[in-house]
Order: C-alpha cells, then sequence, then structure tokens
C-alpha cells in the first residue's frame, strides 16, 4: 500500500508540473496576442497591461524550476522521467525568454502610438499568429509526447522566417521612398524582428520535445546543414533594384537550368517601369527572349513559396534576407550605370549575364 501511495503522489507532482508549464504558455500565447493587438488598435494601456505580465511569466519560471529541483531531489528519476523534468527546466528559459520579447514589442507599441500610422498592418498579424501557435503547439507536443507534433512546429520556422523577409524589405522599400519614414518604419521592423525571434524559441521548445520524447538531441542540425544544403528549393527570388536587367536576366536563366518542378521569380525594391533594352539584347544574343517580361515589384511576389533568396546588386540600398531562409549575395555591379560608347554598354551588360550564368550553373549543378 505504500508504495501505491507514493507512486500516485509523484504522478500528481509531474501532473502539476505540466499544469504549471501549460500555464506559463499560456500567459505567454496571450502576452503575444495581446502585445500584437495593442499595436493594430494604438492601445497603449493594453500594451502596458501586457508588459505587467512579465512579471508573472518571471514568477512562474522560478516556480517551475524550484519544482523541478524538489523532485529530481526526492525521486531520483531516471530514462523518460528525467528527460521530461530536465526537459520542462530548459523549456522555461525560453518561455520566459520569449516574455521578454513581448515586453519589446509592448515599448515599441507605446512609441509607434504617437505617430501617425505607417500603413495598414497585414502581415505582421498574420505572422503573430504563426509563432503563436508554434508556442501552443510545442507545447502540446510536450504534454502528449508527441515527436511527430514537434516536428511540425520546426518546419513552420520557415514560414516565419518568409513573413519576415517580406516585411523588412517592405519597410525598406517604404525609408528609400521617403526618409521621414524611418523613425515609424525600423520600429515596426524591430517588432517583426521580436516574433522571428520568439519563432526561434518556439523551434527550441520543439526540438527540446523531439530529445525528450526520442531521447535523440537535434539542435542545431538543421542549421548546420543549411550551409551544404544540396536540395533545390521550392522557389528561388533573384533580387535587385530596379529589376529591368540583371534579376531579369537570372531569371531567364534559371528557368532553364533549374530543376522543373522549383518555382523561379524576380523583383526589385525600386522597379523600373521596363526591361533594360540592353539587357534584352544581350540575352537575345545567347538565345534567350526576355522582351516580354515585365518588372516586378516586391508585391507581386508570392513570398510563401520561396525559399531562397539571391541579391544579385553590389548597391547598398540592395536588400539580403537573414534568418533561415537559404539567400545568397552575388555583388554584381549594375550595367546600366555604365557610361560612355555605346560598344562599351553593351559590353558591360555582356560580361554581366555571363558572370550570372556561370554562377547559375554552378549552382544548378549543387541540385543535381
Amino acid at each position: 500500500m505504500k508504495q501505491e501511495h507514493t507512486d500516485r503522489e509523484y504522478e500528481s507532482e509531474l501532473k502539476k508540473l505540466r499544469d504549471h508549464l501549460l500555464h506559463m504558455g499560456a500567459k505567454v500565447e496571450e502576452m503575444i496576442a495581446g502585445s500584437v493587438k495593442a499595436l493594430i488598435e494604438r492601445d497603449t494601456d493594453l500594451a502596458r497591461r501586457m508588459i505587467a505580465f512579465d512579471h508573472e511569466i518571471d514568477h512562474l519560471e522560478v516556480g517551475i524550476d524550484d519544482l523541478c529541483l524538489r523532485i529530481l531531489a526526492k525521486r531520483q528519476p531516471v530514462a523518460s522521467d528525467l528527460r521530461t523534468i530536465t526537459t520542462a527546466m530548459k523549456m522555461v528559459t525560453d518561455l520566459e525568454r520569449i516574455g521578454d520579447l513581448g515586453v519589446n514589442i509592448c515599448e515599441r507599441d507605446i512609441e509607434l502610438a504617437t505617430e501617425p500610422p505607417l500603413k495598414p498592418y497585414v502581415d505582421l498579424p498574420k505572422m503573430a499568429e504563426v509563432v503563436q501557435g508554434m508556442v501552443r503547439e510545442a507545447l502540446d507536443a510536450f504534454v502528449q509526447k508527441d515527436a511527430e507534433l514537434a516536428r511540425q512546429v520546426i518546419e513552420r520556422d520557415r514560414t516565419v522566417d518568409v513573413y519576415y523577409g517580406r516585411i523588412f524589405l517592405e519597410l525598406l522599400t517604404s525609408m528609400m521612398e521617403d526618409v521621414r519614414n524611418i523613425y515609424r518604419a525600423t520600429r515596426v521592423q524591430s517588432i517583426a524582428k521580436y516574433l522571428e525571434r520568439i519563432g526561434d524559441h518556439a523551434t527550441n521548445l520543439a526540438e527540446m520535445v523531439v530529445f525528450m520524447v526520442k531521447g535523440k538531441d537535434i539542435r542545431h542540425t538543421s542549421k548546420a546543414g543549411a550551409r551544404i544544403e544540396t536540395r533545390a528549393p521550392r522557389g528561388v527570388l533573384f533580387l535587385c533594384v530596379g529589376n529591368s536587367a540583371r534579376s531579369q536576366m537570372a531569371e531567364a536563366f534559371a528557368r532553364s537550368l533549374f530543376p522543373r518542378e522549383t518555382l523561379v521569380y524576380s523583383a526589385g525594391s525600386a522597379p523600373e517601369a521596363r526591361i533594360n533594352p540592353h539587357a534584352v539584347e544581350a540575352m537575345r544574343e545567347v538565345g534567350f527572349d526576355i522582351a516580354s517580361q515585365r518588372t516586378k515589384g516586391l508585391g507581386d511576389v508570392p513570398w510563401l513559396e520561396v525559399d531562397m533568396v539571391v541579391s544579385l546588386c553590389a548597391e547598398e540600398v540592395c536588400p539580403a534576407l537573414r534568418g533561415n531562409l537559404r539567400s545568397e549575395r552575388w555583388e554584381l555591379p549594375d550595367p546600366a550605370a555604365v557610361s560612355g560608347a555605346e560598344n562599351d554598354v553593351r559590353e558591360a551588360f555582356r560580361a554581366t549575364r555571363d558572370t550570372i550564368r556561370q554562377r547559375l550553373d554552378l549552382l544548378a549543378r549543387q541540385w543535381r
């Protein structure tokens, strides 16, 4: 009878641990949702209430750590129970840091509330919904001991990175168009970066769940593999400023060189009205007709289909994406900036064309 009572008591302690962790996770989720709602509704009172949540989240972190230590000292668990408890101790650290990022978002909300709106928020609320769902599902995976659900959370981090890349480029364009937008745009960009970091912490939570269930540590493996990625991307975007020469030539070459299933796009952060005639002429010389292609802006890109970005320009204003998206930056001078004799201009376009072709050929060989 004594052992039976002890087992029930032990199970009660583990249940209490799960309940407290879920309670902390619920507070974090509420903080994410509230911080973004405060931004959209320009509600500084809500932002300050969300900031106050951080004290409760910190208190829960200390309490859960203390409970874990008492269970370890009293029960001396082994195998799966030991992994469960040590995983919980690590997860509260990421949850607490998510709370800190929520505070950062609210502080930017308060600053932006004193300024005229920059633009309607479209992608930020969607990005927040994704990261909030990632946190919730990572905790569900912990409670259910579901490694597959945890792996799905890890995969969703790619979507968060795509949203961040899109928001970053749109804000960069806004700042380039009008320097008066810089103050507001940099604060909105900071909020997007905080959400992207929350996605990273949710990914950490999910990776810990995989370890808890499978006993396999998968941390860093995806990031290390990205440096030697040989799988063809789902969609590639070639990016430059005007989308009138370099990125258009790259798009045409890539459609013939890349695997058939890879989608290919090009765009410009400040697109010109038409494709440069010298680019059309240079491509026609090697059998490619790009005269019917049109210039495109960042808003024309189906971002959720893009998982790799190649930035082609050497100009300082040319954006380059970060995060977990596959990205490369080829600093190719703009041939349209060359002045002088007509033949010199043609040679500049031919040199740029040939360089792009060579680099794309090397890139495509990695995926064969």
